[in-house]
C-alpha cells in the first residue's frame, strides 16, 4: 500500500503544479479584459477545459482513497491545496462569465468510489492505474457511464488520467500488481484494448 501512497502522492502534487500555473497565468495578466480576450480564445477556453479535467482526476485520486481506504494526512493536505487552488482559479474566471458556465458542474467533477467492505480491497486490475478508482470491466459499462477508459498492457485506465499522467508526470503508465493472486486476477480474460485519444494539455501563449 506504501507505494500506492506515493503514486496518489506524486499524481496529487502534480495536479496542484498544473492548476497554480493556471491560477499564475490569470494572474499575470493586469487587465481583466485583456484577461477575458484570453480565456474566450479557442485556445484559452480549451486550456481551462483541460485543468477543469485535471482538477477531476484529483477527485477520482479521492475516491481511490476510498476505494482503498486509504486515510493519509499528507494525501489530505494536497487534496486540501489542490482545492484551495481550484476555488481561487474559479474567482479569477468569475471575470469571464461566460467561460465559467462552460465548466463542468460540480457534481460532473466529483466522482462517487464504489467503497468495498472493511476487509476488502478490490484487485488493482480492475482499478484505473492512475487514480485507483475501481472502474467498468466491459466497454458496454464505459459507455453506460460515460467514462472515456483505455487498456494498456492489461491495465485499465481513465483516458484523462492517462493524459495527464502522460503529460504532466512521467513518459510510462504506471501499473499495480496484485500481491495476492486473488480469484478476480486469476480467472479474469484476457484483456480487449479500449479504443484512445490523448490529448497533451497547453497552456494558451
Amino acid at each position: 500500500m506504501e507505494s500506492e501512497v506515493e503514486k496518489m502522492k506524486t499524481c496529487l502534487e502534480n495536479i496542484h503544479k498544473v492548476i497554480r500555473k493556471a491560477n499564475d497565468i490569470l494572474c499575470s495578466i493586469s487587465q481583466p479584459s485583456v484577461c477575458s480576450e484570453v480565456l474566450l480564445s479557442s485556445q484559452g477556453t480549451a486550456y481551462i477545459l483541460g485543468v477543469a479535467e485535471v482538477y477531476r482526476v484529483s477527485k477520482r485520486v479521492e475516491g481511490g482513497m476510498k476505494t482503498l481506504h486509504i486515510a493519509n494526512e499528507t494525501l489530505q493536505l494536497c487534496l486540501r491545496d489542490i482545492n484551495l487552488a481550484w476555488n481561487n482559479l474559479q474567482a479569477f474566471l468569475s471575470l469571464c462569465p461566460s467561460v465559467l458556465h462552460m465548466l463542468p458542474p460540480e457534481s460532473k467533477l466529483s466522482s462517487e468510489a464504489t467503497i468495498p467492505g472493511t476487509d476488502s480491497v478490490p484487485c488493482p486490475h480492475y482499478n484505473c492505474g492512475v487514480c485507483l478508482m475501481e472502474v467498468p470491466e466491459s466497454i458496454e459499462d464505459t459507455s453506460e457511464s460515460g467514462e472515456d477508459l483505455l487498456m494498456h498492457k492489461g491495465h485499465r485506465y481513465h483516458i484523462s488520467c492517462a493524459n495527464f499522467w502522460l503529460n504532466c508526470v512521467d513518459t510510462e503508465l504506471p501499473t499495480s500488481s496484485c500481491q495476492k493472486r486473488c480469484d478476480l486476477c486469476t480467472q479474469r480474460p484476457e484483456p480487449t484494448e479500449f479504443p484512445c485519444s490523448i490529448n497533451v494539455l497547453e497552456s494558451p501563449s
